[in-house]
């Protein structure tokens, strides 16, 4: 059926006409067939009834008669050549003539033909007569039939066989428009050239021919506007390629385009220069004014021409062009440097000076990395300039803080953040009055990581507030149970938390352990939003809780902003206890702080109490409460 489907057009034709002929064809032989064989059939028969029907009257006298010799009367039919065999029998089954012809070679097809002799005054039957006739005129018409038939059938095909030859004469033109047609290209023009026209084809050709005017003329606009197209995206594609590796702001190579550059060369030297104290700048003149201070730089750092790069919000990045040493590489760095620190901005009607810090790697595998790593030591030794140094291991202290966080992380989940308390007793009685939560990491073997491992990298790792907030959950529900004030560790950022300032006061009421809790601001961290933490003191002052001071009399210590914080307790700082003995002005200062508190009625604590001696002068000076090594260590409780 696919194969049908998919033949060609003359194929389909000659195949129809085919099947069409031959049923048409077998239905009239068959017909034709049938007739002609009853008609020769039924001749012959009645020709051997009219034999039997002859001689029937004679023989069926002669044997009612009882004459057995039938002989004389029978010869006019058995000497006929048509005439095989004739038996004669009555009805007993006694044979009276059972007639054979001796040539008996022919085969033709035979008729029997068998009758009743009656008798002749009661038509009863006496006896029977069989005549076998030759069908060989029967035989001979249907071969000659069949002859006939044989080459009726042998024209038709033939005729059929021209038909088809002619039909894919007829079309012939078509393969020829399918050839051109497929050949077509754009451009070209197909012109038919056929032996003879046929209206058919002359209508097919008109219609290709208009529809190659067509064509060519949706063709020409195509062009026209494949041309507009090409012209667009290739302009659009430069405004990407220009967006991806150019800065919108200074028009300079980004840091994308940095980095594919840098790919060319395995090693490259290169340099990253920040502009110092930059967000002061947005802050006090506006981020309009810092974009236009920033468009400024870049041009005058073009003009130095140290093809620069621009990387970051305020950061700019040099690499060392070919044919020139790391030497000369460093020289025009520092040059830089000198001249920008002369050279006048303008904001508005405003002069500016900028200063700049550069980290500087020379040779490096990873020139960025090392870069940065350099401007962030720069930054922090105060200098205006650093070069990357492997021997100083910075990256693998990088890699250090990148484990300790994952290990935060995971002691949080595992819930590994655990608690010792170290006692806080009373200089005057001796007795341990309050206890100071101190958080642990316990590793997977038992041992502890102190919090100066972990708690800086957790604050730089948004982990400190999950930190906390594990701390007062223990602490709370430990000191539930116990009749002692214990105190917790809140930085400044903790104060400033929703979410921590909130679990804070759902634990502290599912305790009630607000009016023994004591919260030890980090002083040492400085305040810098310091309505917010007041705010969160007076609403936990509210619940009854306390607040201390921690590391007093060092880092961001303020006498004002003691008094506007309301506070309980100062936690003198242990570099200043630790040489109270030993350092006239050390103790002068203690003093100092011991006196403040007492005149405004708050507690003192002397931190890092690590001998008797210390103990006694602090109690001596007339500080109210001693917490060290000497007075006890932290310790696990058990709830």
């Amino acid at each position: 059926m696919n194969f049908f489907k998919n033949a060609r057009l003359s194929t389909k034709l000659f195949v129809t006409l085919v099947m069409g002929t031959f049923i048409l064809f077998l239905t009239v032989t068959l017909i034709t067939f049938w007739i002609v064989r009853d008609l020769t059939l039924n001749s012959q028969k009645e020709k051997a009834y009219l034999l039997i029907d002859a001689v029937n009257p004679a023989v069926s006298l002669s044997l009612f008669l009882g004459i057995n010799d039938f002989g004389n009367k029978l010869s006019a039919i058995t000497q006929r050549n048509e005439v095989i065999a004739l038996k004669i029998t009555d009805l007993k089954g006694t044979v009276f003539l059972n007639y054979h012809q001796h040539d008996l070679s022919r085969s033709y097809q035979t008729i029997d033909i068998t009758e009743n002799l009656m008798e002749p005054s009661t038509l009863k039957p006496i006896g029977s007569i069989t005549l076998t006739y030759s069908g060989e005129e029967f035989t001979k018409t249907m071969k000659r039939f069949y002859i006939l038939y044989g080459w009726i059938t042998i024209s038709v095909f033939s005729v059929l066989w021209l038909m088809m030859i002619w039909v894919n004469r007829l079309l012939h033109p078509i393969t020829l428009i399918a050839h051109k047609v497929r050949n077509f290209k754009p451009g070209e023009k197909i012109t038919f050239d056929f032996p003879y026209t046929q209206r058919e084809f002359t209508q097919i050709t008109h219609a290709f021919e208009a529809m190659q005017e067509s064509v060519l003329q949706y063709s020409d606009e195509i062009e026209t506007i494949n041309k507009n197209l090409e012209m667009k995206i290739t302009e659009q594609t430069h405004k990407a390629t220009h967006h991806l590796y150019y800065d919108t702001l200074t028009s300079l190579p980004n840091r994308i385009k940095l980095q594919e550059d840098l790919l060319k060369n395995p090693i490259n030297t290169v340099a990253i220069l920040n502009i110092d104290d930059f967000k002061e700048i947005n802050d006090f003149f506006g981020i309009d004014a810092g974009d236009w201070l920033l468009t400024q730089i870049a041009h005058w750092l073009s003009e130095m021409k140290l093809n620069p790069y621009r990387i970051g919000g305020d950061e700019f990045a040099f690499r060392l062009k070919e044919g020139s040493s790391n030497v000369e590489f460093q020289h025009d760095i520092e040059i830089l440097l000198s001249l920008l620190s002369e050279k006048l901005f303008m904001i508005a009607d405003e002069t500016v000076h900028v200063r700049a810090t550069v980290g500087i790697a020379i040779d490096s595998d990873k020139p960025l990395i090392h870069a940065d790593v350099a401007l962030n030591k720069a930054r922090s030794i105060k200098r205006p300039s650093c070069i990357y140094d492997p021997s100083e291991g910075i990256e693998q202290q990088y890699q250090t803080n990148i484990a300790m966080s994952a290990q935060i992380r995971q002691a949080l989940v595992e819930h590994r953040i655990v608690c010792q308390y170290q006692p806080i007793v009373s200089c005057i009685t001796g007795k341990i009055e309050k206890y100071e939560t101190l958080v642990r990491i316990q590793n997977e073997d038992g041992s502890l990581i102190p919090p100066y491992d972990f708690l800086p990298i957790a604050q730089k790792t948004k982990l400190y507030h999950h930190i906390t907030q594990e701390v007062v959950y223990q602490a709370c529900h430990l000191f539930a149970d116990r009749d002692e004030q214990f105190s917790i560790n809140l930085s400044s950022s903790d104060m400033l938390d929703a979410k921590t300032l909130t679990t804070i006061e759902n634990i502290l009421r599912q305790t009630g352990t607000a009016n023994r809790v004591i919260f030890e601001i980090l002083e040492s961290e400085g305040i810098e939003n310091f309505e917010e933490v007041a705010s969160f003191i007076a609403k936990m002052k509210n619940l009854g809780a306390k607040f201390a001071v921690d590391d007093f009399g060092t880092g961001y210590s303020n006498f004002e902003n003691i008094l506007k914080l309301n506070v309980d307790i100062l936690k003198i700082d242990g570099t200043l206890i630790k040489s109270i003995n030993e350092n006239p002005r050390t103790r002068i200062v203690v003093e100092a702080i011991i006196d403040f508190a007492h005149r405004i009625g708050i507690d003192t604590v002397a931190e890092f109490v690590a001998s008797e001696e210390i103990l006694q002068k602090v109690t001596e000076l007339g500080i109210n409460y001693a917490q060290g090594f000497h007075t006890g260590k932290p310790l696990f409780f058990d709830k």
